[in-house]
Order: C-alpha cells, then sequence, then structure tokens
C-alpha cells in the first residue's frame, strides 16, 4: 500500500469517525413520563417503549463498537503504517474495495467469512424438523 492510499484511508476513517461522534447517542426514552404517576396506564404503550430502548440501547452499542473500531485502525496507521491493510489472520493483504466500504476491517473477506457464524446453516430444507 502506498502513502497516498494510506492517506486517504485515514481521511476516510477521520470522516467516519467525525460523523458517528456527530450523531451522538440514540435517545433512550423512560417508561413512565412523570416521575410522580406508579405503573403505567397502557401496557401496550409500555410494551412498545420497552422495545424502542431495546432497539436505541442496541444501535448505541453498535456505534460504540464502530467508533472502537475506527480509533483502533487510527492507532495502526501511526504505530505500524506498513502493516496497515494486511489481514491480522492469514497475512494476506485486504482487497482494496473492502478497504474502500470497511477502512477499519482488520480481516480479508475469506477469513471474516470463517469467523462469523453461518446464518440458516443448521436447516437442509423447510421440512427438515423430522
Amino acid at each position: 500500500m502506498t502513502p497516498k492510499q494510506r492517506d486517504k484511508l485515514r481521511a476516510a476513517l477521520e470522516t467516519l469517525r467525525a460523523q458517528a461522534l456527530a450523531e451522538g447517542p440514540n435517545k433512550i426514552e423512560p417508561n413512565r413520563k412523570h416521575a410522580a404517576t406508579v405503573g403505567v396506564e397502557d401496557e401496550d404503550e409500555q410494551a412498545l417503549n420497552e422495545m424502542l430502548q431495546t432497539l436505541a440501547s442496541e444501535r448505541n452499542k453498535a456505534k460504540a463498537d464502530q467508533l472502537a473500531r475506527i480509533d483502533r485502525a487510527l492507532v495502526r496507521l501511526d504505530r505500524a503504517p506498513d502493516e496497515f491493510g494486511f489481514c491480522e489472520e492469514c497475512e494476506e493483504e485486504i482487497a482494496a474495495k473492502r478497504l474502500a466500504l470497511m477502512p477499519y476491517a482488520t480481516l480479508c473477506a475469506e477469513c471474516q467469512a470463517l469467523r462469523d457464524p453461518r446464518r440458516g446453516g443448521t436447516r437442509k430444507s423447510l421440512t427438515d424438523y423430522k
């Protein structure tokens, strides 16, 4: 990877980081609207609020994880620029298209596929319950 390519990736990482920080965390609304009230007036509303709280919490966790990956990539670019863009598992170069989409990627597509769980890999067909 050339220094020019690394500079381009650094700029992309810094842009992604700035965007994530500018968005801020997702707001988690409390179940009770007023501190003086006890219980809930509407059980359906409570269920909806709990679902929205869970979604906001999961989005905040995902954003924090992405920010941590971006920060690790920026540190890696500073400390070992010649090693940036190489897979941490097989030590092969990560494809340029993958780095363009995810400049914080640490694994090549093949190693990432081996690490990720397979979706729907346990059933062979819809009638595989017998």
